[in-house]
């Protein structure tokens, strides 16, 4: 190597120094950053557990009262009457139905009782309710009686225009085209509704 060119010499130093340090990433350095890059990884997701937990923590109460509400959809408890008797059952079922109609706007006119099919092990509670008022009122009703606990079941919906909004509007039809109360028909509204007791064994 003594006899070799010093150009060649330093040529081939050159390399070996390359070689070796190539080495020295391959087996040191490429190792080392990726156990960086792990630990990286590991700190981000302990962070998002942190920050996950730290959610949970500030909506605890909210929680608490979802999971409540959950409990109380779950078992024949939600879905059935807590009343033993078909007379308190029935008026439970009455002064709800006169709420609902009274939160969304309508007008209650009667509530009767009429015999609904009972389920096995169940009594029925059959009330059948005479109502008017406008579109969005059914609307708000509907939805008032589908998300009700206890379940409320609508065996039946009649829906038609009053007789006196019909004369109502023709007659301020008569004396007022334009107006837009013209074009406002009320309701006539009977929904045939029931709901169940758990019989006593």
């Amino acid at each position: 190597m003594n006899e070799w060119p010093p150009v060649l010499r330093r040529i081939v130093a050159m390399s070996l120094l390359i070689v070796l340090l190539a080495g020295i990433v391959v087996y040191a350095v490429l190792p080392w950053y990726e156990q960086i890059n792990l630990r990286q990884t590991r700190v981000d997701m302990l962070q998002r557990q942190l920050l996950s937990t730290k959610t949970l923590l500030s909506n605890e109460s909210n929680i608490d009262d979802e999971l409540t509400k959950i409990g109380r959809l779950s078992g024949d408890d939600s879905l059935l009457f807590s009343s033993t008797k078909v007379a308190l059952a029935a008026a439970d079922l009455r002064e709800f139905i006169g709420e609902v109609v009274a939160d969304s706007g309508g007008q209650l006119i009667s509530v009767q009782e009429y015999e609904a099919a009972s389920l096995p092990d169940t009594q029925a509670i059959g009330l059948r309710a005479h109502l008017t008022g406008e579109a969005q009122n059914l609307s708000d009703i509907l939805y008032a009686l589908e998300t009700a606990r206890p379940v409320i079941f609508i065996d039946k919906l009649t829906v038609a225009t009053s007789r006196r909004s019909v004369v109502r509007n023709n007659r301020r039809v008569r004396s007022r085209p334009a107006s837009r109360l013209a074009k406002r028909n009320s309701l006539d509204i009977r929904l045939d509704l029931s709901a169940y007791i758990m019989v006593a064994l």
